[in-house]
């Protein structure tokens, strides 16, 4: 059955240690003019800084290297440029309503590009749209760079939302709306050689949450089946407690973050050239890394992993491309607040990268039906319906006392069939390993 790509997130520097909020550097006296150019696309509703009785999304304030930048009329006026829009489509928390959400996407940039310099320190203060509903809210960023920190924002709790990052090297073989967040990316005509080197282009996409680990089944007329935001026919599922989450990379191209819906898998597609912009003539292989952070609430509710427990057992990365799988050096940094899952050494051109759980046990365990759903990411669903496990006989699997044993040392796949909706049914593959 053919997988979708939904907004959320789950899901990236050099820099392995996960990112505090920081206090904003001084603004220096004398701002800088910036122009806003938003994309034409029907979706986009206008981003914009924020003005009086402003209820949609909108800019509070930007800096770059601690110099503020003011909004000004012409591009001529301009010293820096902000490019997107602020995009919707319907949304929810599992127990809330249907709720029209905001994607704010926004790229940062000089108007007249210094090709050695970085912006070393850009920091975002976007407000929420101003509604009560819960997701009206700015609780996870993918950001097209190095983030550095990330305070949130939500329905009382807090209304602006503090991005800080900082920009990296970027190798970059498209052209166009491929560049950067890219809804349909397989559609992507990506060179085998980098055209242009980027130090001073920045990127984030802020989204409500990280994409709930519950996907509903797919409509199946070919109109809803469409990979894109704008799409009516489906609602984007997301989970609350992914409040804080974040994906940062510096491949050129991104997708949407998604949930695998029969794994559970957290993924997210990036893109980009196999080599590197040319110097003198040698090109050299280009690879790029990948950083996520999941909270704790989320890490528990989607994988049954406490941020201490996680590892490249329980939680291994895979750079899969079609039906093959590499798997890129890896490490888990735990914090109080969640795990910082860090790759690095990832190829091009087209791979998703994904975060799945895989619940190991010693053969004759015996585990409850809690273990099994919390680690396949489906436990919240009970206040949907009634979920049953399979038993895999064949494979040693048994049942009693309320209790699953596996009695065969070896690697076998559990199907859980659990409520996406009050009235649909799915199915989830959980990956168990029996050891000795």
């Amino acid at each position: 059955m053919k997988r979708r790509l939904f907004l959320a997130v789950s899901l990236l520097v050099s820099l392995f240690v996960v990112p505090l909020i920081s206090p904003v550097p001084a603004v220096q006296a004398n701002p800088v003019g910036v122009y806003i150019f938003n994309t034409s696309l029907a979706s986009n509703k206008g981003l914009g800084f924020c003005a009086p009785g402003v209820t949609k999304g909108c800019i509070e304030s930007v800096t770059v290297d601690g110099v503020s930048l003011t909004p000004v009329q012409t591009v001529q006026q301009a010293s820096f440029q902000i490019g997107g829009g602020l995009y919707g489509g319907p949304c929810q928390f599992i127990d809330t309503s249907v709720s029209q959400c905001e994607y704010p996407y926004m790229v940062i940039l000089p108007i007249r590009p210094r090709t050695s310099a970085y912006l070393d320190d850009v920091v975002v203060n976007f407000r929420r749209q101003m509604v009560d509903h819960p997701t009206s809210s700015i609780n996870a960023v993918i950001v097209n760079g190095s983030l550095q920190s990330f305070e949130p924002a939500a329905p009382g709790v807090r209304d602006v939302a503090t991005i800080r990052a900082k920009s990296t090297e970027i190798h970059t073989a498209s052209t166009g709306y491929c560049v950067g967040w890219v809804t349909e990316i397989d559609t992507c005509a990506i060179g085998e050689v980098g055209v242009q080197k980027s130090t001073n282009r920045l990127s984030m996409l802020l989204l409500p949450a990280m994409r709930s680990s519950v996907v509903p089944p797919d409509r199946v007329d070919d109109t809803c089946k469409q990979i894109d935001p704008t799409n009516k026919c489906y609602i984007n599922l997301f989970d609350e407690k992914s409040r804080g989450g974040w994906v940062d990379t510096d491949a050129s191209v991104f997708g949407l973050t998604s949930t695998d819906r029969f794994t559970g898998a957290a993924q997210l597609k990036i893109a980009g050239p196999h080599h590197k912009v040319p110097v003198n003539g040698v090109s050299e292989l280009n690879q790029s890394y990948f950083r996520m952070f999941l909270p704790a609430a989320y890490l528990d509710a989607s994988f049954g992993l406490t941020p201490t427990r996680a590892n490249a057992t329980s939680l291994p990365v895979k750079r899969t491309v079609g039906s093959g799988s590499t798997v890129p050096v890896t490490e888990y940094i735990p914090s109080a607040g969640g795990l910082l899952v860090a790759s690095t050494g990832i190829g091009f051109s087209i791979p998703t990268m994904n975060v799945q759980r895989v619940l190991t046990v010693k053969r004759n365990q015996k585990v409850i039906a809690t273990t099994l759903l919390k680690a396949a990411g489906v436990y919240q669903t009970l206040q949907l319906g009634k979920a049953t496990v399979r038993i895999n006989a064949k494979h040693g699997m048994k049942f009693s006392s309320r209790r699953y044993q596996f009695t065969k040392a070896r690697t076998l796949v559990v199907v859980i069939r659990y409520r996406s909706t009050k009235t649909a049914v799915s199915e989830r593959y959980l990956t168990v390993n029996v050891t000795q």
